[in-house]
């Protein structure tokens, strides 16, 4: 490789390099702008907020259902874990908890091939159980007993995410077995937000983002719903009515069609 050459590359380098340097530059300016006080400020509540939970031993209970089992009530929300890549510039937070039975209890699943969902189910959520066939009156297996205490595994992940301008939530497990997806902008983490995300994990929201409406509105709106339903009353009774009358009025067409013909034939 000639003089020339080795220069040209060893410039590309540096060029490159410095380019790397130039977007890491203004990557760790752009989270310093928007993203560090809200993320401290997720990080630090969520920590004071499980804290609180723990000294006070804070009951919250929510019922799942399960493949081939059904609906397991009054799971206990328990072992509260908040952690964080980094305690002064958090770029992900990860809160975890458990929803747990309080008692192991025993769960007879058929047929065999719904057990073997209900198995494939609890080994995908890492559930401990143990099991037992359940047999006819020929010995053949139709199904599956299970013994467990149920407990379901969640998590809340928050992250930064620089090329969307935004923070990223993920819910795992938390309303079903689901994962969900939101987007929220760094400005809207106040106070009042942080206060609604606390609700919602402690159950007493349905929706992170739902509204806080008083009686008053509550009560127009459901003013407003009894009318427009009752206008969708009278308008289905009306399309009854005129399709009565327009079945009505061909029988009459019709059967006066026939006369005629009738008439005319005697005429002949």
């Amino acid at each position: 490789m000639s003089l020339l050459d080795d220069l040209k590359k060893e410039a590309h380098r540096l060029q490159e390099a410095d380019s790397a340097n130039r977007e890491e530059v203004q990557r760790e300016a752009l989270y310093e702008e928007r993203f560090k006080q809200p993320m401290q400020s997720i990080l630090h509540y969520l920590s004071e907020l499980t804290g609180q939970l723990k000294i006070l031993n804070h009951e919250v209970r929510h019922n799942y259902s399960l493949p081939g089992i059904g609906e397991i009530a009054g799971l206990r929300h328990i072992d509260y874990v908040v952690n964080a890549d980094s305690s002064d510039k958090p770029k992900t937070i990860r809160l975890r908890f458990a929803c747990e039975s309080d008692n192991e209890a025993e769960f007879a699943v058929t047929p065999k091939a719904k057990a073997d969902e209900t198995r494939h189910f609890l080994e995908s959520q890492r559930m401990r159980y143990a099991e037992w066939p359940i047999r006819d009156y020929e010995q053949r297996i139709v199904g599956l007993n299970f013994q467990m205490k149920t407990r379901v595994n969640v998590s809340f992940v928050v992250q930064t995410d620089l090329e969307l301008g935004s923070i990223k939530l993920y819910v795992a497990n938390f309303s079903g077995f689901k994962l969900d997806k939101s987007l929220i902008q760094p400005e809207s983490v106040d106070d009042a937000w942080l206060d609604r995300f606390g609700n919602y994990i402690l159950r007493n929201r349905a929706n992170l983002y739902d509204l806080d409406i008083d009686e008053s509105h509550k009560a127009d709106i459901r003013k407003r719903l009894q009318e427009s339903e009752r206008t969708r009353e009278e308008e289905l009774q009306q399309a009854i009515k005129n399709e009565q009358e327009e079945h009505e009025e061909a029988y009459r067409r019709s059967l006066l069609g026939k006369l005629k013909t009738i008439a005319e034939r005697l005429e002949r």
